[in-house]
């Protein structure tokens, strides 16, 4: 039951009837039975790794907030000389509750994710050494558990740093971190904000409905009629990569870049608007990033919900660790305060995209993708200060379009070059595609025949008008919002669009028998 089949549609036409009729007060249970039928249906077999992340990392919350109040009463009492040693040793005992929960819910995300990736290359190490190899044992991929496992963690840190108090109730927390439209691809919630939208019920809303329908058709219109049409061209070309000529393979990067944003960010719209009209407002997870104008804005518009987690709970950890603070006092008092500024800043990004890296996939490409980021990045800060006095000395009116369009176009190269490890089967393929996009070659006519690829000539036509469309509604939707500005128009107008694109999914979506993928990301 994949999020964009009639099946996942039926499902959540029982849920919302359930869901408003059967009272506020009750709309958490009910949130948490559905959760519970979605995995039953999908992924039953995942289920008790989800039970053990869940119970693990609300257990210890729960015991972190106990000695939090326990020490807060004591404290009260307490001699003023007494209290900041009460604290600590409150802290103490908070953390080893904190690393207690955090070693089941990382634990259970390693040995799932990881072990096979491990054992192979001890194998490798220990086959040059020449000793015995060791049993290489691969279990379930549990739905899901990238994500659940990073909103637990983000939930029992957050309790730990004091920022909300810890969750009482086990069925309002297993229904935060189990929630059926996000938990197999994101957002990345946070649990204060998920609760806040839940207490006190909430009330049926027709507006509320149909703007997260709308929503819902954008997203499979994204899945069904671009990425999927897009996914015949790029699984032909990389399919038989060392046939291709350069420039092909160059086409297919640039179009699998565009299929993976519509994919994904289908795949979002589609869990947002279910959200949407439960009256649940879920992170904004895209904001046309391929509009962006620098690697680090890209960054900020691509998956936003995982770089805010990212910054939260890794950067800025890693910034203000000890050994990056020592690190910078060395190198100040040493004259280098240069070198201190930019080490401060740099390594916890060199650490955020290593973890981004494996966080992807259990594969040296994943970790070569992150630090092909993290270069760029790095490299970024560093030679800011070179490329801004290069402007100014050549007198470039930074504010002008074609500077503007410029830099967007260099930031979607940039992307399209990492895009290649994220599509390559493995590391070696990564390079031996890279290796022939440096050498395009001739551009003969024969080669763009669409029957190549996978395609017909009607169906190539459909691709490039879809993609048109795309690209559009992202440009308008820079500057005004679309959904808002449309609830303000005429009902005529909206059901003419809601009927245009229904009827385009209909007629051009690749759906049914033969047809039709699963989400790229569902993968991770």
């Amino acid at each position: 039951m994949s999020y964009h089949s009639i099946q996942f549609l039926g499902f959540v036409g029982v849920v919302l009837l359930v869901y408003y009729t059967v009272g506020r007060r009750r709309q958490t249970a009910v949130i948490a039975l559905s959760n519970l039928a979605f995995y039953a249906i999908v992924g039953l077999k995942s289920l008790p790794f989800l039970l053990s992340t869940a119970l693990a990392t609300f257990f210890a919350a729960k015991r972190i907030g106990g000695i939090y109040r326990e020490t807060d009463a004591v404290i009260k009492a307490a001699e003023p000389s007494a209290r900041k040693q009460l604290r600590a040793e409150a802290k103490a005992r908070a953390k080893k509750a904190l690393i207690a929960g955090m070693v089941v819910a990382i634990g259970l995300l390693a040995v799932c994710k990881y072990a096979a990736f491990a054992l192979e290359n001890l194998n490798a190490a220990l086959g040059l050494a020449h000793l015995p190899q060791l049993p290489i044992f691969r279990l379930l991929l549990p739905l899901g558990i990238s994500f659940y496992t990073f909103m637990a963690l983000s939930y029992l840190l957050d309790v730990y740093w004091k920022r909300y108090p810890a969750e009482e109730s086990p069925l309002s927390y297993f229904a935060y971190l189990s929630f059926f439209p996000h938990v197999v691809q994101g957002p990345i919630d946070r649990y204060n904000d998920f609760k806040r939208q839940l207490e006190g019920g909430v009330a049926f809303s027709y507006e509320k409905l149909a703007s997260g329908a709308q929503l819902m058709m954008w997203g499979f219109f994204k899945k069904l009629v671009v990425a999927d049409r897009l996914g015949l061209f790029v699984d032909a070309a990389f399919g038989h990569w060392g046939q291709r000529r350069g420039f092909v393979l160059i086409a297919a990067v640039v179009t699998y870049s565009i299929q993976i944003y519509a994919d994904f960010s289908g795949c979002i719209d589609i869990v947002t608007g279910v959200a949407e009209m439960m009256g649940i407002s879920l992170k904004r997870n895209f904001n046309h990033p391929y509009f962006s104008r620098s690697m680090g804005e890209f960054w900020r518009r691509w998956h936003i919900s995982l770089q805010e987690w990212f910054k939260d709970y890794i950067y800025f950890p890693v910034s203000t660790s000890a050994f990056v603070k020592n690190t910078k006092r060395r190198w100040a008092k040493a004259g280098k305060t240069r070198a201190a500024e930019l080490f401060g800043s740099c390594f916890p990004i060199l650490v955020v995209w290593l973890v981004s890296g494996i966080w992807h996939g259990a594969a040296w490409k994943y970790v070569v993708w992150g630090l092909f980021h993290a270069a760029l990045l790095i490299g970024s800060a560093i030679l800011e200060p070179v490329f801004n006095g290069m402007n100014r000395r050549l007198k470039i009116n930074t504010s002008h379009f074609a500077w503007r369009a410029w830099q967007m176009l260099r930031t979607f190269a940039l992307c399209c070059l990492g895009r290649v490890f994220f599509r390559a089967d493995d590391l070696r393929t990564a390079f031996g595609i890279l290796r022939r996009m440096a050498r395009p070659g001739i551009v003969w006519a024969k080669v763009f025949r669409p029957s190549t690829y996978g395609m017909t000539i009607d169906r190539a036509i459909v691709s490039i008008v879809a993609v048109a469309v795309l690209i559009v509604v992202d440009a308008v939707q820079e500057r005004i919002p679309i959904r808002q500005t449309l609830n303000r128009r005429g009902i005529p107008l909206r059901w003419v669009l809601a009927y245009g694109c229904l009827f385009a999914i209909i007629i051009f979506g690749m759906y049914g028998h033969g047809y039709g993928s699963a989400f790229i990301y569902e993968r991770y």
